[in-house]
């Protein structure tokens, strides 16, 4: 029953029973996968680079427009879908390459810069977005390619140089650990440019075709091997060409599509085997192309988009199949485009910008949206209509509560764990209250807090307890001081969870407000909503306000909003929405504006929806929902999008689903649920999927759903991150993630194709209570690590989850806590008690810092050591030598870094018991050198531990 096929094979089985008993909804569409705009940059350009950056947005520079290069760059950001100005390239450039290297910084190099080739390079980096000059080349040349290789290093190879060297056999290479350029073994043959450079698997690159010095199209292909830095013959191409891409399957096979052959373009493709080194024929294309584009789906396929025959562009896209051998027409860019930009975004989608179009360059871009489908899931134990759900740290998905019949008799109290990594889902300890239109989040130390509710006994719920998710237990805290259900609870900066609103059937609960403490366990009532009301939305603003909006006052719907200010604990009024509703659903957008959607007026189910603005404090229409709904789920995609399910449409019960572009201001249809439901959950797991759960349905099931990409990833291609260290990441510490294949089997080259040269690791934060997204930039990354920069400041305290991204595939989420503050400060008063071959070291708690996690101390000489957790003080040092003087440093450590105390004078154990309490004394200049080296043993010890 384990066996994954079997599990597919079973939901496949499902899904075809229920379309078969009529649960799919038949008037719902499912929407095709299609290439949408993406918005217009400033400048059109073709023959520039393309390149996702460590902070998740995407770097579009240089390029030129006719014959004249741009020192511009544009910033996309793929979760918005907004373009912005960047800084200007050292100067114009096109022909050029961009290489992300492993510290998170971009390598670009050479070009032309209007009249000639240039050997400049710059590093860019996202940090600072600032270009540093990284020397120069050797050579002057455009036209090249540039490999990351497996050790970090670059490799720069041919292209065309000044008059006369019009195929470069030259290579170089940089070495971003000291930023400076070697000259390594020049290529064989007659040089080339407009070839392309591939990385196999084995770290070695090959080279394959292009245009010589003698201005000839070229069949030679060439090897390069990085550990002694020469070029060998490779087998030829059975035909010359040029322009053509060169792209790395899984399977370790290159697959050459396209190109010219010197006389045309050419439908023709061919796979090389490198164990082999043989060259076979490949499908024939649908249209012959060169200057296109080539990508690697997370699915294993290539997509190959653009390009040109006899110099007219074509908009033509096609997927080849390696493992049915073939390639088939795809849906069509927008616009024909060729030498065109091209990238595998980290949501696995494609994103083409610029390039020749039919008339002109273009300044225009597209994206591949790939449709979401929803299938089958498992099922819950038991049916349960308004239960809450809440990504735990690690992942699970917790589900509490919840009614049989949508009645307090049917409230329960029983709780289940889903764990995405087996699909399954397990009991999890009972609450002690049954309890159903209650809230539960979660709070800043991974614990979850369940408020209020309903159950045969109360028509509103005061108990409050809170779930240990590693020790699976339920402990009763303080009660509310006013009892509700239909409340919202949303957790603040500052780590307090306030609750607004709800009933019991008394207006007093509705209207005042109170917080929660997790530090004190205690509650404290803030100032009352100005509108009593239940069946609201309560959004956490980017500044820390809370956005109330909506709801029931009176019995009547109403489209009032206010406003809490954490800072005053005071509500101020808002803007009213522009139509009253209840039960609608409000979503936070990536650009910090709130999408209001649906809900009902008393008369039906609303289609119309509305985004506030919290820069212009003012809400604006955007586009109706295809459906109008109550009761639905509304969720943040990792692309952007914002992901509705279900609901009422007056008296009946939806299984459709639409998605929202903000970047278009749009809804399309989304794949339908397997049966029609209400009042459901929905949670995003750390792969992007969305876990549909609970929920009235329509036939009385308790299945869950799955949404998801149509295209699944192959097993064995997913990178796969098993431990994130430290768990508790104060500003000013470093996060490193281990696992295996954080470098993506994806071509590791670019150049002629305009690609960009990297499978170098993504790591994204994401905050599981509100769903905001921050990324780590990289310090340095491996096929098995990634270290990130230290924590800036900024990043706001909490849980988190950490996933690794490569070749547009996630990881499994890592449960990560920031810290509201840095390293601890020094232990004070530090003594030391002598005793036989033994001291004992006593000291106080640092004053100041975030608080310690453990402290160390080290004697010296000899280097012996204890480490005690806190809060303990104390701590025995063992195994010393009576009447050898000894010096004893202790040193506090948590997450963001450690401090110690200065040295403690000298103390000699002795047999038998006394000695004397030591002062700690005034550092020498030989004291301050011994305890750096000293901080520095116990920062590596302290490492090992953590």
């Amino acid at each position: 029953m384990t066996d994954t096929r079997w599990a597919a094979h079973k939901r496949r089985v499902l899904g075809a029973a229920a379309l078969c008993l009529g649960l799919a909804a038949a008037t719902a569409a499912t929407a095709a996968t299609d290439w949408q705009a993406a918005g217009t940059f400033a400048g059109a350009r073709a023959r520039h680079t393309t390149t996702q950056l460590s902070d998740g947005r995407v770097l579009v520079a240089g390029g030129q427009v006719g014959s004249m290069p741009r020192p511009t760059t544009q910033f996309y950001d793929p979760a918005t879908g907004r373009w912005s100005n960047g800084p200007d390239m050292p100067g114009p450039r096109a022909d050029h390459t961009a290489t992300p290297l492993r510290d998170g910084t971009v390598l670009f190099a050479g070009g032309i810069n209007g009249s000639a080739s240039v050997t400049a390079t710059a590093t860019f980096d996202p940090q600072t977005n600032a270009f540093t000059d990284a020397g120069t080349m050797a050579v002057r040349r455009r036209q090249h390619t540039a490999t990351l290789l497996a050790d970090g290093r670059v490799l720069i190879a041919g292209g065309r140089g000044t008059s006369g060297q019009e195929g470069l056999r030259s290579a170089e290479l940089y070495d971003p650990a000291t930023r400076t350029w070697s000259v390594t073994g020049q290529m064989g043959g007659a040089g080339k440019r407009q070839h392309t450079a591939t990385l196999l698997q084995d770290g070695r690159v090959l080279a394959v075709g292009g245009i010589d010095n003698g201005e000839s199209t070229t069949a030679a292909a060439l090897l390069y091997s990085p550990t002694d830095g020469t070029w060998a013959g490779a087998a030829p191409l059975p035909t010359p060409r040029r322009d053509h891409t060169a792209t790395l399957l899984p399977d370790g096979r290159v697959f050459v599509a396209g190109g010219s052959d010197g006389t045309g373009a050419l439908a023709s493709t061919l796979l090389y085997d490198p164990a082999a080194d043989t060259w076979t024929p490949g499908p024939t294309l649908q249209t012959a192309r060169e200057r296109h584009a080539a990508i690697l789906l997370p699915d294993g396929r290539v997509l190959l988009a653009g390009g040109e025959a006899a110099g007219t562009p074509t908009a033509v896209v096609e997927i080849y199949n390696p493992a049915a051998g073939l390639s088939s027409v795809f849906a069509p860019l927008a616009e024909a485009r060729s030498a065109l930009g091209a990238l595998l975004l980290h949501t696995g989608e494609v994103l083409v910008t610029g390039g020749v179009g039919a008339v002109a360059s273009l300044q225009s871009a597209e994206r591949l949206r790939w449709d979401v489908s929803a299938s089958f899931n498992g099922a819950l134990p038991d049916t349960r209509v308004r239960p809450a759900a809440t990504l735990l740290p690690g992942g699970d998905v917790l589900v509490t509560g919840g009614s049989a019949d949508n009645s307090q008799g049917g409230a329960r109290d029983s709780a289940f764990r889903y764990h995405p990594a087996t699909g399954q889902w397990t009991t999890a300890a009972a609450m002690q209250q049954r309890r159903f239109k209650h809230t539960a989040t979660l709070l800043g130390d991974g614990r979850v807090l369940a408020v209020g509710g309903q159950n045969p006994t109360a028509p509103g719920i005061a108990n409050v307890e809170i779930y240990d998710s590693a020790a699976n237990t339920w402990t009763a805290v303080a009660s509310l001081q006013y009892p509700r259900h239909g409340h919202t609870a949303t957790l603040l900066a500052n780590g307090n969870v306030l609750i607004a609103g709800g009933s019991d059937g008394t207006v007093g609960s509705a209207g005042v407000a109170e917080v929660f403490s997790p530090a004190t366990s205690t509650w404290q009532p803030v100032g009352a909503l100005q509108s009593p009301r239940t069946g609201h939305t309560a959004t956490l603003l980017p500044d820390g306000r809370v956005l109330v909006a909506g709801g029931s006052v009176g019995n009547q719907p109403t489209g009032s909003v206010e406003i809490y200010h954490p800072a005053t604990g005071q509500w101020s009024a808002g803007p009213s929405l522009a139509a009253a509703r209840i039960q609608h659903t409000a979503t936070l957008l990536p650009d910090g504006r709130v999408l209001v959607a649906g809900g009902g007026n008393n008369v039906s189910a609303l289609a119309s929806t509305e985004i506030y603005d919290p820069a212009t404090n003012t809400w604006q229409a955007t586009g109706d929902l295809q459906e109008g709904r109550a009761f639905h789920s509304a969720t943040l995609l990792p692309d952007g999008r914002v992901l509705v399910t279900g609901g009422y449409l007056n008296a009946v019960m939806l299984a459709s689903a639409e998605t929202y572009d903000p970047a278009r201001g749009v809804w399309e249809p989304a794949g339908a649920m397997p049966m029609a439901r209400w009042a459901h959950t929905a949670t995003v797991l750390a792969s992007g999927q969305v876990l549909i759960a609970g929920g009235g349905t329509s036939n009385g099931s308790a299945a869950t759903v799955l949404y998801g990409r149509s295209n699944d990833v192959p097993g064995g291609r997913r990178p796969d991150a098993t431990s994130a260290s430290p768990v508790l990441l104060a500003t000013g510490g470093t996060l490193q993630l281990d696992g295996q294949r954080f470098l993506s089997d994806s071509e590791g080259s670019g150049g002629a194709t305009s690609q960009s040269a990297t499978h170098a690791p993504l790591v994204r934060l994401r905050r599981l209570d509100d769903g905001a997204e921050f990324w780590l930039p990289a310090q340095q990354s491996s096929a098995t690590q990634f270290t990130a920069r230290p924590r800036a400041p900024g990043l706001p305290a909490g849980p988190y989850l950490a996933t690794l991204f490569t070749g547009g595939m996630a990881s499994a989420g890592l449960p990560v806590t920031l810290l509201a503050g840095g390293a601890p400060g020094a232990p004070t008063n530090v003594t030391a008690m002598p005793g036989n071959a033994q001291v004992t070291v006593s000291w106080q708690a640092p004053a100041t810092g975030t608080p310690p996690a453990s402290y160390t101390v080290t004697a010296q000489p000899g280097g012996a050591t204890c480490t005690v957790l806190a809060p303990a003080t104390s701590c025995t040092v063992t195994g010393l030598t009576n009447g050898t003087v000894y010096t004893f440093i202790v040193t506090a450590t948590n997450a963001g870094g450690s401090s110690s105390a200065p040295p403690t004078g000298g103390v000699a154990p002795a047999g038998g018991s006394g000695g004397g309490v030591q002062s700690v004394p005034t550092l020498s200049e030989w004291g301050v050198l011994l305890l750096a080296a000293l901080m520095l043993l116990a920062g590596l010890r302290t490492r090992r531990l953590v």
